[in-house]
């Protein structure tokens, strides 16, 4: 069991290892300061030069000298002046390995970028809507009958809901940063936790284990945290990577819809957002960010399987 649980958990951390180290591996992921026409557009496999300026920005065009009036740039064997300009490092060849967009950007360096924004969506998404779900759950499945109904009636009226309709409300207002849309999303994905808490939970009230710990006089928070909850944890542990899939497919679907923010931090479905106006001449824009959510939303969506296990009573006291 421990080597199947090993085998699920490779894909999601290279992911998050390639989010980490990508910036150094990849390059950087924002707009050049400066790209000709030959580099913008380049089909995956290309070579360009690439320079970066002591102001922090960088140039990406054919070719690249340092004069003492500033760059010369070399377009299909037209050069051209760029004055005013210190660099901050030396020329070097760039391999594009996924292409260019239509600004010169590098498309791998993009979809790092996008991998960091996915994780921390499905990071603080997750978190939220386990969280809510799970207090929900218990206090309905512990409640008197009337507070029970008003817990299961407000989840029934925000399930009612269409989703997207609710994260476009959500996502307009908490679209400033990745930690804004995974808040939006895991406040619009928390109802289906709570209903599978509350259910197992009010399943193991009728077990022995609890009835002896009531009839030794624990209160209805003890026995929500210290008998419950501990119980809990196959359920929330399937839950959670299903939670973490519906967030990174939501999050790429608002982004290419333009409602989850500008364009300060990139995102998978705004790469595919800005390829799509360029089909087919530019498809490895689309083709590659729309393989990798596929592959990650699988991934994740993995660590979901369960294994049969028997069943097991914990509690604490």
């Amino acid at each position: 069991m421990r080597q199947r649980l090993l085998a699920r958990l490779t894909a999601p951390l290279l992911l998050a290892l390639a989010a980490l180290v990508g910036p150094t591996l990849f390059g950087p992921a924002g707009v050049p300061s400066f790209a000709a026409a030959s580099v913008q557009l380049l089909p995956p496999g290309s070579t360009v030069q690439q320079l970066t300026l002591s102001d922090g920005g960088f140039v990406r065009a054919g070719g690249i000298e340092v004069t003492g009036d500033g760059i010369v740039v070399t377009t299909r064997g037209v050069s051209r002046l760029i004055p005013r300009v210190r660099p901050g490092g030396s020329v070097h060849a760039v391999h594009m390995w996924l292409g260019t967009d239509h600004q010169g950007r590098s498309v791998l360096a993009r979809l790092v970028g996008g991998a960091r924004t996915s994780l921390v969506v499905a990071a603080v998404s997750t978190s939220i809507a386990l969280l809510l779900g799970t207090l929900l759950g218990l206090a309905s499945s512990l409640a008197p009958v009337a507070g029970r109904a008003g817990i299961e009636t407000a989840t029934d009226a925000l399930l009612g809901l269409p989703r997207l309709l609710l994260l476009l409300m959500l996502g307009v207002l908490l679209r400033g940063s990745p930690a804004g849309m995974g808040l939006a999303i895991g406040l619009a994905s928390w109802m289906e936790i709570s209903r599978l808490v509350q259910a197992e939970a009010l399943r193991l009230r009728a077990e022995p284990f609890v009835a002896a710990a009531e009839a030794a006089g624990a209160g209805r928070v003890r026995l929500a945290f210290s008998h419950l909850l501990p119980n809990l944890s196959p359920i929330l542990a399937v839950a959670a990577p299903l939670v973490a899939t519906q967030a990174i497919l939501l999050e790429a679907t608002l982004s290419f819809l333009g409602v989850a923010g500008s364009g300060e931090w990139t995102s998978w479905g705004r790469i595919v957002a800005d390829g799509q106006r360029l089909l087919p001449g530019g498809w490895w824009i689309v083709l590659f960010p729309g393989l990798l959510l596929c592959a990650t939303a699988l991934a994740v969506h993995g660590l979901a399987k369960t294994d049969d296990t028997g069943t097991r009573h914990w509690s604490t006291s």
